[in-house]
């Protein structure tokens, strides 16, 4: 390498700005770019938390255990009220249980259809899973498919060939008389999905843009039951004849803005100022502060929603965006889990279908 001096003119190749690199005791080297100069410093390493895909939400749909409809095949079933779960039923509830318990799956929130069959499988399971039954909320929207004056009708008289024939012709949009089509059934799980969910989801991305970064390091794992109490404070409501809960407008964070309210019950102190402390001004006084202080990056938040065959169907369908008819292609078994994941990168995914895993554990 040929020995280089500095030049009067701007424009000629000047000195390392680092030094003057040497080769020997006397030889000056040709180092424009700092190649021989000592590496620069790295830079102090920085949480990369992007609000857009920093929320993941995974969604267990369970469908409710053996009930008394399941011991009458003959009988149009719907949504039959007085139908409860068997034995067998309540067995599976708490084999499901045992098996998500050592998944190490933890449900930050849970809804149910408010029918006694899926109730009862909800409270079976967060019984297990020390969720508190106070924290379940139940949801119309999440109920079985209503079947009209046909409820509890025998098959044989309700389906006659010329009925199983006109009903194929309309489908999806055929509905028992005073009942509901499966397109039906498909909008208002879509919608419960979209509505609760993902407005949970949406309220969540704007408070990561409004918190500095080392206030939003995720939560879920060390913060497993957290409780909304309200998902629909939005521009618009679900529609009256789901009866949502209205005391779910109860317990708003008015603090922070955006469409839906979010909040946290932490269950893993002891519970000796719970006299003094209503639950719901626990999950206002721990809101979304409760996000400081965590090691990861992003967030991950595990729902719990037990409803039945036929709406999980049509929910499925719905979002991979095919016919409703699609969903008689669908097997949901009693007490199967059907798991969902979302973020805002992947949109909707199915991860896992009728899962009966836990049925092995008879």
């Amino acid at each position: 390498m040929l020995p280089c001096y500095a030049s009067t003119s701007p424009l000629s190749p000047q000195l390392s700005s680092l030094g003057t690199p040497r080769l020997g005791q006397s030889i000056k080297v040709w180092d424009p770019y700092n190649v021989l100069g000592p590496p620069p410093p790295p830079p102090p390493p920085q949480m990369m938390f992007n609000a857009t895909n920093a929320v993941e939400w995974e969604v267990y749909l369970i469908s409710h255990g053996e009930c008394q409809l399941n011991l009458r095949p003959d009988l149009v079933g719907g949504r039959c009220p007085e139908a409860t779960l068997t034995p067998n039923g309540k067995r599976q509830a708490r084999a499901l249980a045992v098996f998500l318990n050592s998944q190490g799956v933890r449900f930050n929130l849970v809804y149910s259809s408010p029918l006694d069959r899926a109730l009862s499988m909800a409270l079976l399971v967060c019984q297990e899973m020390n969720f508190e039954k106070e924290h379940i909320q139940t949801s119309d929207a999440l109920m079985e498919m209503s079947q009209g004056h046909w409820e509890g009708c025998l098959q044989s008289e309700m389906y006659s060939a010329e009925i199983l024939s006109f009903i194929d012709s309309v489908q999806p949009d055929f509905s028992a008389p005073s009942g509901e089509s499966l397109r039906q059934v498909e909008f208002r799980m879509v919608d419960f999905l979209n509505r609760t969910v993902l407005g949970l989801a949406e309220k969540l991305r704007s408070d990561f843009s409004l918190h500095p970064q080392n206030e939003i390091q995720g939560y879920s794992h060390h913060n497993p039951h957290m409780l909304t109490n309200s998902v629909h404070d939005r521009d618009g409501s679900l529609p009256s004849h789901w009866d949502l809960p209205q005391k779910q407008h109860q317990g708003l964070l008015r603090k922070k803005s955006g469409k839906s309210r979010l909040r946290f019950v932490t269950t893993t102190g002891d519970h000796e100022a719970d006299d003094e402390i209503s639950p719901r001004e626990m999950n206002h006084q721990s809101s979304l502060h409760d996000l400081s202080g965590r090691n990861s990056s992003y967030v991950s938040t595990c729902v719990g929603i037990f409803s039945h065959a036929v709406p999980i169907k049509c929910l499925l369908t719905g979002l991979l965006g095919c016919s409703p008819v699609m969903s008689q292609k669908i097997c949901i078994e009693d007490s199967s889990v059907t798991v969902l994941q979302h973020s805002w990168k992947t949109g909707w995914q199915i991860k896992r279908l009728n899962d009966t895993t836990h049925l092995r554990l008879f």
